[in-house]
């Protein structure tokens, strides 16, 4: 027979073991979560770009409008240029709209630019960056044509551009296109 004293002693304890096990937890504490911080390219240089400007270039003979409406986008990530080019001759009766993305990739220590429009058309091109005031981006297609384009800042309000492009046959096209902004 079981000594009442060591009952007693012993049904205490469980009851104190019972009351005690919620405080005493091996589980841990949910991690604080680390926030991931957003990095923003410094797109600075490039910030005079920001608003609508109007541009012009001798196509086929003739000057053909365009305007770019430049914003920020992605949070900051990228540089946003919706483009309209009206139609201008018997050639093209409709008007070709690109939308163009541009951002500094620091790891490459480059610019990039890519873009798509409404036929169909889409490129990347990259630069190293501003010389004085000229930036010159270079392309190499899929299908073997390649481009450069010369960029020259005559003013926060005022670009050149002379584009130089070689399609898969090797035939050689040159543009100059004088842009004005028209508003920030």
């Amino acid at each position: 027979m079981k000594h009442p004293a060591l009952v007693a002693f012993g049904s205490v304890a469980f009851v104190v073991a019972l009351a005690a096990a919620p405080m005493i937890s091996t589980a841990a504490p949910d991690p604080t979560p680390t926030p991931v911080p957003m990095a923003h390219p410094d797109l600075s240089s490039m910030s005079f770009m920001m608003g609508t400007w109007t541009c012009t270039q001798m196509l086929r003979g003739k000057e053909r409008p365009d305007t770019s409406t430049t914003t920020m986008g992605y949070d900051g990530a990228w540089m946003v240029t919706e483009d309209t080019a009206p139609p201008f001759d018997a050639y093209r009766t409709f008007a070709v709209k690109s939308t163009n993305y541009m951002t500094y990739d620091a790891s490459t220590k480059q610019w990039i630019q890519t873009g798509v429009d409404n036929t169909g058309g889409y490129y990347t091109t990259t630069s190293p960056g501003w010389q004085a005031n000229t930036i010159t981006w270079t392309t190499k297609g899929l299908d073997g044509s390649s481009a450069t384009d010369v960029t020259t800042k005559v003013s926060d309000t005022e670009t050149n551009d002379v584009s130089t492009g070689t399609d898969p046959t090797g035939k050689v096209t040159k543009l100059a296109i004088h842009c004005t902004k028209s508003s920030s």
